[in-house]
């Protein structure tokens, strides 16, 4: 299993508010080499989805919620909307709210795995896509997603290694490793793929 942390401290600077207060939006839905992971996030969001709404589970037959905590710009929150799937979000990169505004989608400015968490609403199925590796405690962030949401759909690179990452990431994992991280807060994993750079997991919680 690999599993590399990146940074020394408590709490790496990519991780901080401060870091993302001046940072430009990213519009990874339009950027060829961001989009085919986007677009297979949305097909294991309505895989979850489409599953819930076939069996009675989580102790009710109500509304199927879905949330991106960290959800960028909108693009895969967009990308739901089209398939007539209600979902919100929350970021806390201010440059991130033109991309909401631009893209017509619910979205909130807000530190969801900081101060913040205790007001965020986690859905039923909830996304972290191209999120953990950015956070001081990946670990107990899935975990904390494993309390409320009975499906986890993540993603995140697999190739990067202590000698060769993205200077923006503070933790990095192989297949195996990033398999144990989502297994540890719960979840058993359903589906887990490779789409370029990117490794893309959907999680469910046992009954």
């Amino acid at each position: 299993m690999g599993e590399w942390r990146l940074f020394e401290g408590d709490v790496p600077h990519v991780s901080t508010a401060a870091f993302h207060q001046g940072r430009a939006r990213a519009p990874h839905l339009e950027q060829p080499g961001h989009r085919p992971r986007l677009e297979r996030a949305r097909d294991l969001v309505v895989a979850a989805l489409r599953w819930e709404q076939s069996v009675a589970t989580f102790g009710d037959a109500g509304p199927v919620t879905v949330s991106d905590l960290g959800c960028g710009d909108g693009g895969l929150l967009s990308l739901l909307a089209a398939e007539d799937v209600d979902a919100w979000g929350y970021d806390f990169q201010p440059s991130n709210a033109a991309g909401w505004r631009e893209r017509g989608v619910s979205a909130e400015a807000c530190d969801v795995f900081g101060e913040d968490r205790d007001r965020i609403r986690v859905g039923r199925i909830a996304v972290v896509t191209e999120v953990l590796e950015h956070l001081a405690d990946p670990h107990g962030a899935v975990r904390w997603i494993g309390e409320s949401a009975r499906w986890i759909v993540a993603s995140s690179p697999w190739q990067e290694r202590p000698a060769r990452h993205d200077e923006c990431h503070a933790w990095a994992w192989d297949l195996a490793g990033y398999q144990a991280l989502i297994r540890q807060g719960g979840f058993e994993v359903d589906t887990h793929d490779r789409v370029g750079p990117f490794q893309l997991i959907l999680g469910r919680r046992p009954s």
